[in-house]
């Protein structure tokens, strides 16, 4: 893995440890909110604001790979974004990577509903 250096679009924002399996781990990396997931050991990122009222998602209920937003109940698909009720409309989700076991999460790249 190409190691990340100072200049690039890559920003740390937590050890791995910290991220534990089921749980919901928000992060701001240059303040814009972003969830981190681990389930089933995987990890995914996406936006922490929901697509409905731009609501915080934070404390939304984790059932296996649907985060529900405790505003409204919009439900979506933490691996892709998408809104389950209506596909086309997503959340943004964003690459991230693991090195030295620090996260890092690409938002310049990312985003892509």
């Amino acid at each position: 893995m190409t190691p990340v250096d100072s200049g690039s679009s890559w920003i740390f924002v937590i050890e791995e440890q910290r991220v534990q399996d089921g749980t919901v781990t928000p992060v701001f990396p240059k303040g814009r909110q972003v969830l981190l997931i681990r389930q089933s050991g995987q990890l995914h990122a996406l936006s922490g604001t929901c697509a409905h009222m731009g609501c915080s998602m934070a404390e939304g209920n984790l059932n296996g790979h649907t985060l529900r937003c405790p505003c409204h109940d919009w439900t979506y698909d933490i691996r892709t974004g998408e809104f389950k009720d209506a596909r086309e409309i997503r959340i943004p989700i964003y690459p991230w990577r693991v090195e030295d076991g620090k996260i890092y999460i690409n938002i310049d790249e990312g985003g892509r509903p």
